[in-house]
């Protein structure tokens, strides 16, 4: 049995392609994340497109990958909250 890195099973989870703006904001009250926190999120943006904008601050275009981010955060004993941004130019 192969064992996948856990940013792979999170983005298998969603199904969801659904294109837009959203920002997740993170942090780790009390607690030092994981270096396996930032192995994972490094390998979800790196095959989805997202970025930090700022430490505890992540940008996506995809549903696919801010939901990844949300679960990963979760994962690891974090507190999120995810914003859906609208606007034009």
């Amino acid at each position: 049995m192969v064992n996948y890195p856990l940013s792979k099973k999170l983005l298998e989870q969603e199904e969801s392609e659904e294109l837009g703006q959203w920002i997740v904001v993170y942090d780790f009250i009390d607690l030092k994340p994981s270096p396996n926190f930032w192995r994972n999120l490094k390998r979800i943006s790196t095959s989805q497109g997202g970025s930090l904008i700022q430490y505890s601050v992540y940008q996506s275009e995809t549903w696919k990958e801010t939901r990844a981010v949300r679960s990963l955060v979760n994962h690891y004993g974090g507190e999120v909250k995810v914003f859906r941004c609208f606007g034009g130019n």
